[in-house]
């Protein structure tokens, strides 16, 4: 209750935290000795740690706080003055954009191409076909291919088979931590790569088509009707 105890419970609100904002109540968290990062509402993060002791160290309740506050509802709109003051937006005055990661990216696209495995449980599986670690199979784009013909698994990224030797391409394009070593999070980079693959990778061409074999998108009956359900489908 007065030690270990509620140093874990710091850590685990931190973590949540930097999973919605993108930047931890604490800003190194991997490091909260006399070298790491001061908190910047350390009020919050005490108070955030004795919710979740006193809910029982569940999760979920806390996750459930965090996206009900005002901080994480603000939009991006900018303020100029409190942007002069805040340019990092330390204090939160209003909302970061924030990216996918390379899961959720990936698990988008099957998602809206109606073709994700929501299956839950199971044994790890290899998110692409390859030949040998780092030899990528040839793939030829047809028409009449098929996920076991173009080599990708459509079940959720969670469930991938992780050789560090072999990263599947999203994660390597898109800021994957490095499996060798522990990270506390992950850096956002941006990079021509990432634009590339979103145009040529073979697992988002075929996306494009099975999005557009989805039957409700086939029931549509003009092309400004189909335009809408692909909106309403993507966003």
């Amino acid at each position: 209750d007065h030690g270990a105890g509620q140093l874990l419970a710091r850590v685990i609100v931190n973590r949540l935290w930097q999973h919605h904002f993108g930047l931890g109540l604490v800003a190194t968290p991997n490091d909260f000795g006399v070298q790491g990062a001061k908190p910047t509402h350390p009020e919050l993060l005490d108070w955030l740690a004795a919710e979740l002791i006193r809910g029982g160290w569940r999760l979920k309740p806390i996750h459930q706080l965090i996206m009900t506050s005002r901080a994480y509802q603000q939009d991006t709109s900018a303020d100029a003055a409190k942007q002069k003051a805040d340019p990092a937006n330390a204090l939160l005055a209003r909302r970061t954009p924030r990216r996918l990661e390379a899961e959720a990216i990936r698990d988008s696209l099957l998602f809206v191409s109606g073709v994700l495995d929501t299956n839950m449980f199971g044994k790890p599986v290899p998110l692409a076909r390859s030949q040998g670690r780092g030899q990528r199979v040839s793939m030829v784009l047809e028409p009449t291919h098929r996920p076991q013909d173009i080599g990708y698994t459509t079940r959720r990224t969670v469930y991938g088979l992780i050789d560090r030797a072999d990263l599947p391409e999203v994660f390597n394009h898109f800021d994957f931590a490095n499996p060798e070593m522990p990270s506390g999070r992950r850096y956002e980079t941006t990079v021509p790569q990432q634009a590339l693959y979103l145009m040529n990778s073979p697992l988002v061409v075929e996306q494009a088509r099975n999005l557009v074999a989805r039957p409700d998108f086939k029931a549509c009956s003009t092309d400004a009707d189909k335009l809408r359900r692909l909106y309403e489908i993507l966003y």
